[in-house]
């Protein structure tokens, strides 16, 4: 047997490659999203104000940086990332610049040219989420959504791109459960990733707070991976909202296997559209520091940085967040302010004149 090539840790090499950068970095490049779903954890819609959002360019830059010191994955969901009017060009300067590529989408653009374009880029994995049968979906989502981002997956799948159906287990799902998992049997997906709500953004309002269920057990995470099973589907637990190994989840997360918590903010850290560092989307009280101006490295390494992890090294719960919402923002840290709303959809466009933003989508 011919000797092995370089070892697995050869990713890590790279002549800039920072010790302490994380492995993974969830970068959402807009709030704009064609839904305004009822637990959304940025509060999305399609009118949210996007004034300040990161141009691409910027958002290009900070990926080359990223990559440079030893970041290996980048993971964007939104907003909807297909909903971006660059998406194609900023996706490609993920996968250009060697990183692996993880898109959620709600599967409403996945279009033949959209399904086109991603062949093209390949990513590593296509998410289209679901947050169960098609009663609460739609509840959730709004009509007409179930049957569409359904078509949007069995397009992926159709198409050879790698795809995983992403459930957000929202309380009262249970009985719809057995219907979903046949539903996604029937696309061809082979991989369905389960989280649960977490009560932030819409999820922490009347909108949506009648989502959220309790912290699942080990019972209901039997339940599920026998569910799963029964329709041929491989289920892969959120390992920080169940009470299970990373193993034992089947997540593919990229994190230190012997860290007690989510590593939000030292594996893993956000980057909100408008270019501020959290160490985890749920926190946006604890900022880090913003990008617009500064480098990823001076902001991951600085002192609000050095402040979050020093109080989270304290913290016993598995998700950091569940320890650390109570803390108050150190002096100094960036605290986004409240999203505005705006009544009328509009983008930029290269002469720089305001115009309207239409999109294909999947009727």
């Amino acid at each position: 047997m011919p000797p092995l090539a370089d070892p697995v840790t050869s990713v890590y090499t790279s002549p800039h490659f920072v010790g302490t950068a994380p492995l993974k970095v969830y970068f959402d490049f807009t709030n704009r999203c064609n839904l305004s779903c009822r637990h959304c954890i940025t509060s999305s819609s399609p009118h949210v104000d996007i004034a300040g959002e990161l141009p691409p360019e910027r958002i290009i830059s900070l990926v080359n940086e990223m990559a440079q010191l030893g970041v290996l994955e980048l993971a964007t969901g939104g907003g909807e990332p297909l909903f971006h009017p660059h998406w194609t060009v900023l996706f490609e300067s993920v996968t250009d610049a060697g990183m692996n590529l993880i898109v959620t989408t709600n599967g409403l653009l996945l279009t033949k040219k959209a399904i086109e374009e991603l062949k093209r880029i390949a990513p590593l994995e296509i998410r289209v989420s679901f947050d169960g049968g098609p009663e609460l979906h739609e509840h959730v989502r709004g009509a007409n959504t179930y049957r569409r981002a359904l078509r949007g997956l069995e397009r992926l799948v159709s198409s050879q791109i790698s795809a995983t159906a992403r459930l957000t287990l929202c309380r009262g799902a249970e009985e719809e459960l057995p219907a979903l998992f046949s539903d996604l049997q029937a696309t061809g997906v082979g991989n369905i990733k389960i989280a649960v709500v977490k009560p932030a953004g819409r999820a922490a309002t009347q909108t949506g707070s009648h989502l959220v269920g309790g912290i699942p057990g080990r019972d209901r995470a039997a339940d599920l991976i026998g569910l799963g099973e029964q329709f041929g589907l491989t289920v892969q637990l959120s390992a920080d909202d169940f009470p299970l190994s990373i193993i034992d989840a089947g997540d593919p997360k990229l994190r230190d296997i012997e860290r007690p918590n989510c590593g939000a903010g030292f594996e893993s850290c956000y980057i909100t559209p408008k270019g501020q560092i959290l160490g985890c989307v749920v926190l946006p009280e604890l900022g880090f520091g913003e990008l617009q101006s500064q480098s990823f490295r001076t902001v991951w390494e600085g002192k609000l940085a050095r402040e979050y992890r020093q109080s989270a090294d304290g913290v016993t719960t598995r998700r950091l967040c569940d320890g650390m919402r109570g803390l108050q923002p150190a002096d100094g840290a960036i605290v986004p302010p409240a999203r505005r709303i705006i009544p009328v959809e509009i983008i930029p466009t290269n002469n720089g004149n305001m115009a309207p933003h239409q999109h294909e989508a999947i009727g």
